[in-house]
């Protein structure tokens, strides 16, 4: 073996020992000291709140009342989402399902509302599935509405992959911080979304599905569906409850004035010439399913309110908990699905 082929092998031993001690160290540091939270995530995809915090009940959902308090006689909706159902920057009785349940009280008190509020920062509509089949009967739902956010495309994609341990992610547990690196370094490269894509199979950036033409991102969305369709089936099979979807807008899909100073504002174009593709997909989509799709996009379209968000996020501030809350009270209504409890 010649000198110079000896010292090439020296050197790539000399580099592969390094790389191996580099992301050793890496992930003992960052698991243990730096992020540990983020970890988390990937160890525990739910990451569901816990149970009897000033915030949680005993099921860990946002509700000061236990499940025995919705009865059968009562009219029990069940919002499942992610943060923007949870209420993310307002407190517990400004987010959407306690507005609902406040508004439809002074309105016709004799119905005897009652709204759960299953939304937790980060869910998505795979998560809420899974929360659902766990606790959901205990609500005794008569309707479950699924609140559809813009980042739950990209996360439905991103948690089906960790928990069926597919491509990347089967290696996630053991080394998460290096996984979690690539995927932030990678996504501040635009030129790079191609390798980010071959590499873990969905886009990297968290509002993909308003950055291109739907004909671009269509065959993405088939996982939020096959997600969506299966909450259908479960609610109708085995709670006998009616199914809604309700489609949230972000800020920037409704205004260019809102949320001036968010943090989020570098990941999306404020009213960018795909800014509404998602809701063409759920327009298609309502043709072809057998429950109800609203989206709320119109009614921030059309409000006088402003702002309604919080001026350094995208999430709504309670006047637009307000809006979201007086729309989804208007769609129900006309599907007949506030009329009377169970017999």
């Amino acid at each position: 073996m010649g000198v110079a082929l000896k010292g090439i092998l020296g050197g790539l031993v000399v580099f592969a020992t390094s790389l191996i001690v580099s992301v050793v160290a890496l992930e003992f540091i960052g698991q243990t000291l730096l992020f540990r939270n983020g970890v988390g995530l990937f160890k525990n995809v739910d990451h569901r709140m816990k149970p009897h915090t000033r915030e949680t009940n005993g099921d860990g959902i946002r509700d000061a009342r236990e499940a025995d308090a919705y009865r059968e006689e009562d009219r029990n909706i069940v919002f499942l989402g992610d943060s923007f159902v949870y209420g993310l920057g307002v407190e517990r009785d400004e987010a959407i399902p306690r507005q609902f349940e406040q508004i439809l009280a002074q309105r016709s008190p004799e119905k005897r509302i009652r709204a759960a509020n299953f939304g937790w920062v980060s869910s998505s509509p795979l998560l809420s599935y899974r929360l659902l089949r766990d606790i959901g009967r205990k609500y005794k739902p008569d309707v479950v509405v699924m609140c559809v956010d813009m980042t739950d495309f990209r996360d439905d994609l991103e948690y089906g992959m960790i928990l069926e341990r597919k491509g990347i992610f089967r290696f996630i547990r053991t080394f998460p911080i290096t996984i979690m690196g690539l995927h932030r370094v990678i996504a501040l490269v635009p030129r790079l979304g191609w390798f980010h894509e071959l590499l873990f199979g969905f886009p990297a950036r968290r509002f993909f599905v308003t950055d291109a033409p739907l004909a671009r991102t269509e065959k993405y969305l088939s996982a939020i569906r096959s997600n969506i369709e299966a909450l259908d089936t479960y609610c109708e099979g085995e709670l006998h409850a009616r199914f809604v979807v309700m489609v949230f807008p972000r800020s920037y899909q409704y205004s260019d004035r809102e949320s001036a100073h968010s943090w989020e504002r570098h990941e999306y174009t404020p009213l960018g010439p795909y800014a509404l593709e998602p809701f063409k997909w759920f327009d298609r989509l309502r043709g072809e399913v057998r429950f109800p799709i609203h989206s709320l996009l119109p009614d921030f379209q059309k409000t006088t309110v402003f702002p309604t968000c919080i001026e350094k996020d995208t999430h709504w501030n309670k006047a637009g908990n307000r809006v979201a809350a007086d729309a989804i009270i208007r769609y129900l209504s006309a599907d007949g699905l506030l009329g009377p409890a169970h017999p």
